[in-house]
């Protein structure tokens, strides 16, 4: 296999990160905090978009510092017992070098603990490693980061998380700044990059600059010489770079017909792409008249995708991509000038915030299912919104379910509505223990008994959901 040469010019040391400074110097003061045995505070957290240096910031602050690192990857299985096993023993226990020296943490002898894209646990694979990841944080002796993409979809399943780490954001590295890193590296592999060629690979990576190195790559592999033309190849990686430029096509330009061939190109749904022409119209027509007819357009490209749906006719979704380019470009009258902030579309931010809700919602939906011997969707739909109420007024029936449904943190967050590691879902899961753990254990000579405890009485004329 060729070598990579995003590992090969992965930074040796925080000076050789570019891009982020101050983000920079932020983890540099933290580290040393550490060093001086007064630690602003136990993690930090990196917040940023693919591409952006965090995990080579992680890396060559480690380098920096002479710390040893442990590190989990979304490669790993990050679920309670797992992160346990690696995470928190190496936050909690002393460690020894590649060499096998001990290094006390009594004489400053510290390692990294690195949990790259912390965002991503969730699943039944992943059940419990929220808890388990603040834990680490709340419980660790060494130096501790999270590597994030989405930091809110993290934090807000636990307030630990938030208040225990110190947060670093690391923003998407600038064109010429890609550029410059660029031209370093295809001199030192001997290849000839034209100025244009350069421009085109570092706007085309939009702050990404491993995507910009791998183009790089790919396009130098064979060749001692790039030119502009030979960047034609490249495809755009991110939806949002791809649609930003279509979008100033159909809303600035008057041109539909080359509105209408630039969408067609972008590699989409039909669905996706009413999203965003949905989303941003309003921010680029603000003529009423405008606005309503490039509405209309919108509304009518909707109908075609709904009899799509119905009748499974996909030639139903060129007249779709037609109104949302060609309509929406000839619907306005007044030229638009200026700048446009384009918004991402709000219903796949919050289809993708709510994901791991979805998915709790399914596991608890599966269990009451089996319990009530039906289905998992008839569960969700018609027990699910009752077996909550109940469940977050009534004590006893919920310290019942939560033993007879083999409730987890996550799921009994979920049902009271709280935070996974919060006073309540900690003190019901103490409680539940209690139900399920075996009786005290009898003086010698007397014979043990196999006693189960007796399951709480629910209250006076109170209805149990599930008596039969």
């Amino acid at each position: 296999m060729s070598e990579d040469w995003t590992e090969s010019y992965r930074p040796s040391g925080l000076d050789e990160v570019v891009g982020n400074p101050k983000a920079v110097q932020d983890l540099r003061n933290w580290a040393q905090s550490w060093e001086d045995g007064k630690p602003i505070k136990k993690a930090a957290v990196l917040i940023g978009t693919p591409g952006t240096g965090k995990t080579s910031a992680a890396l060559a602050l480690a380098a920096d510092f002479k710390w040893d690192v442990v590190e989990m990857n979304a490669s790993d299985q990050r679920n309670a017992d797992a992160i346990k096993a690696v995470a928190l023993r190496g936050a909690l226990g002393e460690t020894f070098s590649d060499s096998g020296e001990y290094l006390s943490s009594k004489d400053g002898k510290l390692k990294l603990i690195i949990l790259d894209e912390a965002d991503n646990i969730s699943g039944r694979e992943d059940r419990g490693g929220v808890p388990a990841i603040a834990e680490v944080v709340r419980s660790t002796k060494q130096p501790v980061i999270l590597i994030v993409n989405d930091w809110y979809a993290l934090s807000k399943k636990s307030s630990a998380l938030k208040t225990g780490t110190l947060q670093i954001k690391f923003s998407r590295i600038k064109t010429v700044t890609v550029r410059g890193v660029l031209r370093r590296i295809a001199k030192d592999r001997g290849v000839n990059v034209s100025d244009r060629a350069l421009e085109l690979m570092a706007e085309n990576s939009n702050g990404d600059m491993r995507s910009a190195i791998r183009d790089l790559q790919a396009l130098a592999t064979g060749r001692t010489e790039i030119t502009a033309e030979n960047t034609e190849v490249m495809g755009f990686r991110e939806v949002e770079q791809t649609m930003y430029t279509v979008m100033d096509d159909i809303f600035k330009r008057n041109d539909p017909a080359k509105a209408r061939a630039l969408l067609r190109e972008v590699d989409e749904s039909p669905d996706t792409k009413l999203l965003w022409i949905e989303e941003n119209l309003p921010h680029a027509y603000r003529d009423h008249l405008d606005l309503y007819r490039g509405m209309k357009a919108v509304s009518r490209a909707n109908d075609f995708l709904s009899r799509v749906h119905r009748r499974q006719h996909y030639r139903f979704w060129a007249y779709a991509g037609d109104q949302l380019s060609f309509g929406v470009c000839a619907a306005k009258e007044k030229e638009i000038h200026g700048y446009i902030r384009y918004q991402f579309p709000m219903y796949l931010m919050r289809m993708s915030r709510s994901k791991g809700n979805r998915t709790l919602q399914n596991e608890i939906s599966s269990k009451l299912g089996a319990l009530t011997h039906t289905s998992t969707s008839s569960a969700r739909q018609d027990i699910l919104p009752s077996f909550k109420l109940l469940f977050q007024r009534d004590e006893a029936f919920r310290l019942r379910m939560v033993v007879d449904l083999e409730l987890e943190e996550e799921e009994i967050g979920f049902l009271l509505g709280d935070k996974i590691d919060s006073a309540a879902v900690k003190r019901v899961v103490a409680e539940a223990k209690k139900l399920t753990s075996g009786p005290a254990p009898v003086s010698k000579g007397v014979e043990e008994k196999e006693t189960k405890p007796e399951p709480p009485k629910p209250a006076p004329n109170q209805a149990r959901l599930f008596s039969f």
